[in-house]
């Protein structure tokens, strides 16, 4: 196993109607919360053009944030569809508290 920490962009892209979107959130905000709590989530939120959203996540591989996936409500109703985009952070802002990343001050 690696020690570098690999952050995921997950961007995702509403494939249904706005009310249909909206009568699925509270559930799939319930499932984010959980993630949240399990440390996988780090920020998240709707994109400004309200046309999906974007998350940024903590995870090993791929194969982990699609398994965790494949339980979104957003997913399981057909509401969203998810891109993921890996990097290796070398450096943050005091904002961000990532273990392991070196802190521009």
């Amino acid at each position: 196993m690696s020690t570098m920490t690999t952050l995921w962009i997950i961007e995702s892209t509403y494939l249904k109607p706005t009310d249909e979107i909206a009568q699925v959130t509270p559930a799939h905000r319930e499932w984010l919360d959980q993630h949240y709590k399990s440390g996988v989530f780090l920020t998240s939120g709707r994109k400004v053009d309200n046309t999906g959203g974007v998350i940024v996540a903590q995870a090993d591989t791929l194969q982990d944030l699609v398994d965790l996936f494949d339980h979104d409500p957003f997913v399981q109703s057909g509401c969203s569809r998810y891109k993921y985009t890996a990097f290796n952070p070398v450096k943050r802002g005091r904002a961000v508290q990532i273990e392991g990343i070196p802190l521009v001050e």
